[in-house]
């Protein structure tokens, strides 16, 4: 949040047909801050964000200029414990929006807050991400989203076009499956456009964090399964990643 509020989202969410939404050109952006926070204040934290930091990106959406935004709660994973999201179709209109965000948390009625959430989130990463492929239409990603999201960040090599490929090859068809089955809500395949370390990032939501976890824990067996080899070259491009589980806490 501090005097700047950072943006935006990882997986979207309602539960759509299992169509294949592949963009060439990323349609939709994705600005997300990820937070590091005193682990026994994170609460105030959440706190500090419904009450000063909603009501302004939810009249950004209401005036069109992004199409959803969120906050979430880490539930597993490494260091980074809070992610502010805004998703957009329009990056000169989600350049906007942000900038409209930061002049009003530089008023006075919400300074204050803005201090107290920096000491609390003291350190944090941005990214910008853009959609590639995913189970919903751009216009959809971001309005509604599950309960938790399970987000694989991937760091890959050189050919990391060629994982896009293999996504759109052998994930999809895959991970579509298990939408159309209701084993989980959606899912998307973002790639990096700011940001550190990660390019690619697989976010799929589901009710609750058991689901996300089973799903994943057969993944990679029907992933091989149906194209051992795409599957192995898709690890030998990239061959490390991080794993969250997200909780929704506020859209």
């Amino acid at each position: 949040m501090r005097k700047g509020v950072r943006c935006l989202v990882v997986g979207a969410t309602a539960m759509v047909a299992p169509a294949l939404h592949a963009q060439e050109t990323p349609s939709t952006f994705v600005m997300a801050t990820y937070y590091r926070c005193v682990q026994g204040d994170a609460s105030r934290a959440d706190a500090l964000y419904k009450e000063h930091v909603m009501p302004l990106v939810k009249a950004e959406q209401a005036a069109g200029r992004i199409t959803g935004y969120g906050w979430q709660k880490h539930w597993s994973g490494g260091d980074w414990r809070r992610i502010e999201y805004v998703v957009g179709t329009d990056m000169d209109k989600m350049l906007d929006s942000r900038a409209a965000v930061i002049k009003a948390m530089e008023a006075p009625e919400h300074s204050k807050a803005s201090d107290e959430f920096d000491r609390i989130c003291s350190s944090h990463d941005d990214y910008v991400w853009g959609g590639q492929v995913g189970s919903q239409a751009a216009e959809a990603v971001g309005r509604v989203r599950s309960a938790f999201a399970m987000s694989t960040y991937f760091v890959c090599n050189s050919h990391e076009k060629e994982a896009d490929a293999i996504v759109k090859a052998v994930y999809a068809p895959v991970l579509n499956q298990r939408v159309k089955e209701g084993k989980i809500a959606s899912w998307n395949w973002l790639e990096h456009m700011t940001g550190g370390k990660y390019r690619r990032l697989l976010v799929i939501d589901g009710p609750d964090a058991k689901t996300l976890v089973r799903n994943w824990a057969t993944l990679d067996e029907a992933l091989a399964k149906a194209a051992p080899e795409l599957s192995q070259r898709f690890t030998d491009i990239c061959d490390s990643h991080y794993d969250y589980i997200w909780e929704n806490s506020g859209n």
